[in-house]
């Protein structure tokens, strides 16, 4: 039986829409490796309570995904009874028919549960005997209680694409993609005997050995139409000039974020570089990145290096970073933040994650918004994405996503709580920009943004030369419509793309004299900065590039990947056209023979007929 995606959980804020598609895009251009995002462990958010049914997983997956969540961190077990990788930690037993008979009828005479006894195959090639209690869960799936594990026995990689594919074909408009991350974590299954047992080393055959059975044959297969893998990644490292700077300009990852080698030929490639958001998804058509995570010692034979064209190795786009932060989100350890760095290579924070959201358990839960804003703040503000990997509330998402989209929306590093807000219906006066279609850095916010009028006369944050981390305040005050003139020379008006970059902002404001930055003063021109960020063109579309920069959602999502078949193909048409013509001009001639006549052909003048 199959599942889907189920988008039941999609937001429907306006302000937190605008939030998520907002952030994409101010860091769109930025190498995928420095962006945070929010990760989460599904067996903390989906099986916290020990039960791994099918239509439950599926529909706790699709909500997270929907609510924001951009990498999963799934824990899968090889059971070597049914040849499969599960996401149940206990292996059901292969003769599953047996059970499955005497639980649908149980099932269907609503009672509690039922009792079976199966005969199970051990690796060791003798059977023992485990006796199986089935009932339904909340969805009417038959589980399997296997020890502290309750388990349906269909719930395998299966369930898993089934609701990728569904969220991919759901999502594919430019409006609503997103690039998403998948690690794997690899256990055996422990045997239902012993549930609770650490299961033995696996050897030869019951490792898995088929293409199907590995996971990177399967999901490579499965999901090849939406993969970046480890193989594009290393053939578009190694000649930039025919992958990321084939396309146009603000497709391209910002260089100054990555190494940049170039041979005798004047072809440039890089050791470390990494694609932007907007090249894998847009131009590129990609969704997904998948990483194996730890791997049990139990299977230390199986080989990774197989899997390798469409999985990257163990932790190779994750970084573990310890930070704590105070009670008002303050980072007190780990902050990437570095007072005198001005290149990144001086920082590195390349797939930055800590583990372990700090979710405060007492609190009601507005406080608990409020808290997770202040935590979550001081974790992206430092350039670091966080991993939730605890059961909120005692709740799996399936059942209340409410909290787990608190999470997810609390981890945005750009906008305080509730902005961008009004976004306005009305407009300005004397044809001035419409209201709160600006943006400001507060700094009395810790320097999260707001929207205000863009008649407002503020100073203006200015990134010096192209530096990430540089940055300066314009001479003068002025309005948004003509603030960027008076950035210092050397520099240029501009938007922060990053929770570092904007905290390294947010810092270089705290330093400035108090007749500049004033973060008590009553005045909001010293406490506001404009940065080059507005909704101008089309309410809640936030773009920079100045008062005339135009929303971006009106036209093509497939542009500019198309554009290099589009222009081959055009190319040979007229080519193929051209040649018709010419070939029928001359056999017209040659019954005509008598005469010799200017011709149009194809918008090129001839005199006389072409050869």
């Amino acid at each position: 039986m199959s599942v889907s995606y189920n988008d039941d959980a999609t937001l429907k804020d306006a302000t937190w829409v605008a939030v998520l598609l907002s952030e994409r895009d101010v860091a769109a251009q930025i190498p995928i490796n420095f962006v945070t995002n929010p990760a989460v462990s599904l067996s903390s958010a989906c099986f916290g309570n020990g039960l791994y049914g099918r239509k439950a997983a599926a529909k706790c997956i699709s909500h997270l995904l929907a609510v924001g969540f951009r990498r999963l961190v799934l824990d899968l077990y090889w059971s070597v009874e049914r040849r499969a990788w599960t996401f149940c930690p206990v292996s059901i037993p292969a003769r599953a028919d047996v059970i499955v008979s005497a639980a649908s009828s149980m099932a269907s005479r609503d009672t509690e549960t039922s009792t079976v006894t199966s005969t199970e195959a051990t690796s060791t090639s003798h059977t023992s005997q485990a006796t199986i209690t089935a009932y339904p869960d909340l969805y009417g799936d038959t589980v399997y209680e296997l020890g502290p594990y309750g388990c349906t026995d269909d719930l395998d990689l299966n369930t898993l694409v089934q609701v990728l594919v569904g969220y991919f074909d759901d999502t594919a408009p430019r409006l609503t993609t997103f690039t998403n991350w998948l690690v794997l974590n690899l256990h055996v299954a422990a045997s239902n005997s012993a549930p609770t047992e650490s299961p033995p080393a696996l050897t030869g055959h019951q490792l898995p050995t088929s293409n199907t059975e590995r996971i990177g044959g399967f999901m490579g297969s499965a999901l090849r139409d939406y993969l970046y893998t480890p193989a594009q990644l290393a053939k578009d490292r190694s000649n930039l000039n025919e992958s990321w700077y084939q396309v146009d300009q603000s497709y391209m990852p910002i260089v100054e974020y990555y190494t940049i080698h170039r041979d005798g030929a004047g072809r440039q490639s890089t050791p470390d570089g990494w694609p932007s958001s907007k090249f894998i998804q847009l131009a590129n058509s990609d969704r997904l990145l998948i990483e194996y995570g730890s791997i049990d010692p139990q299977l230390a034979d199986y080989d990774l290096s197989r899997d390798a064209h469409a999985i990257f190795s163990p932790d190779y786009m994750t970084s573990t970073v310890d930070i704590s932060t105070a009670a008002n989100g303050t980072a007190t350890k780990g902050c990437l933040y570095k007072p005198d760095a001005t290149a990144v290579s001086q920082v590195n924070s390349s797939w930055a994650f800590s583990h372990g959201v700090p979710v405060p358990s007492n609190l009601s839960a507005n406080e608990t918004l409020g808290s997770l804003v202040r935590n979550l703040a001081g974790i992206t503000g430092c350039g670091i994405s966080p991993v939730l990997n605890t059961t909120l509330f005692g709740e799996t998402a399936d059942t209340n996503i409410d909290h787990y989209r608190n999470v997810s929306l609390s981890s945005g590093w750009a906008w305080a709580v509730g902005e961008p807000k009004g976004a306005g219906t009305g407009g300005g006066t004397n044809g001035e920009p419409p209201f709160d279609r600006c943006a400001v850095v507060d700094v009395t916010l810790d320097g999260r943004w707001r929207a205000t009028n863009c008649t407002e006369v503020r100073r203006a944050a200015c990134r010096v030369g192209n530096s990430p981390f540089t940055w300066a305040l314009s001479d003068t005050k002025g309005k948004y419509s003509n603030v960027s003139d008076a950035c210092p020379s050397g520099s240029s008006f501009a938007v922060p793309r990053t929770g570092l970059e904007n905290h390294y902002l947010y810092r270089h404001l705290l330093s400035q004299s108090r007749d500049l930055i004033d973060p008590v003063s009553s005045d909001p021109a010293l406490r506001e900065v404009l940065i080059n960020f507005n909704s101008i063109d089309i309410t809640s579309c936030w773009v920079s590039g100045g008062p005339g920069a135009g929303c971006p959602y009106e036209t093509d999502p497939q542009e500019i990947h198309r554009k290099t078949v589009l222009v081959a193909a055009i190319a040979g048409i007229v080519i193929c056209i051209i040649t018709a013509l010419t070939f029928f001009v001359k056999c017209n001639a040659n019954r005509r023979n008598s005469r010799r006549r200017k011709r149009v052909i194809e918008g090129w003048e001839y005199e006389g007929v072409p050869s």
